[in-house]
C-alpha cells in the first residue's frame, strides 16, 4: 500500500513538472509580436531562421529538408518577409513539397508559398494579412508523376517563445 502511494506520489510530480513546462493551447493562441523575427534564441540572437529541418513522410521516414526565415512587422496590415530552402534527402524518384502557411483566427490559414525541392531557396516574399497571425505552419508534403502535392501528415508548427529558456526555434 505504501509502496503504491509512493508511486502515485513520483507520477503526480513528474506530471506537474512536465506540464508545467509543456505548450498549452493559450500559448499557441497568442498573437506574433511585432517586431519578431524566427529563430533559435536558446543558441544567441544572430541564429535567425530555423535551421535545418527534417521533412517527414507518412510513415516517418526522413525525405527532405528545408530552412525558413521569417521576420514579423506591422504597418497597415499584418506583414512578413519570408524566404524558404527545400532540399530533398532521400532522392527516390519523388520530390518534396514545403508549404508555409500563416495560421490567424481560430483555424483559418493564409498559404504564402508552396516551394519545391530543387536545392535552392524563394525569393524574399512580402505577404500581408489583414489579421494577427499567431503562428507560422511548414506541411510536409511530397510529388511525383501525376501527384503535384501529397500532404504526408507532418508539419512543423512555429510560434512566440513564452519564456526564453525553450528550445525550439520561434519568434521573439
Amino acid at each position: 500500500m505504501i509502496k503504491d502511494i509512493r508511486r502515485f506520489a513520483v507520477v503526480a510530480v513528474v506530471a506537474s513538472v512536465i506540464g508545467f513546462f509543456a505548450p498549452s493551447p493559450a500559448y499557441a493562441a497568442a498573437n506574433l509580436p511585432y517586431p519578431s523575427e524566427l529563430g533559435r534564441w536558446w543558441l544567441g540572437s544572430s541564429y535567425t531562421g530555423t535551421g535545418l529541418q527534417p521533412m517527414k513522410n507518412s510513415s516517418g521516414q526522413k525525405i527532405g529538408e528545408y530552412e525558413l526565415f521569417v521576420r514579423h512587422y506591422h504597418e497597415t496590415e499584418y506583414s512578413f518577409e519570408l524566404q524558404v530552402c527545400v532540399w530533398d534527402t532521400l532522392a527516390n524518384g519523388r520530390g518534396v513539397i514545403a508549404r508555409v502557411l500563416l495560421k490567424y483566427g481560430t483555424s483559418s490559414s493564409y498559404e504564402v508559398i508552396k516551394r519545391k525541392d530543387g536545392g535552392g531557396c524563394t525569393n524574399t516574399l512580402y505577404p500581408s494579412i489583414g489579421s494577427p497571425v499567431w503562428a507560422v505552419d511548414v506541411d510536409h508534403g511530397e510529388t511525383w508523376s501525376g501527384t503535384p502535392y501529397r500532404y504526408t501528415g507532418h508539419f512543423d508548427r512555429y510560434a512566440a517563445y513564452v519564456n526564453v529558456n525553450q528550445r525550439w526555434p520561434g519568434f521573439m
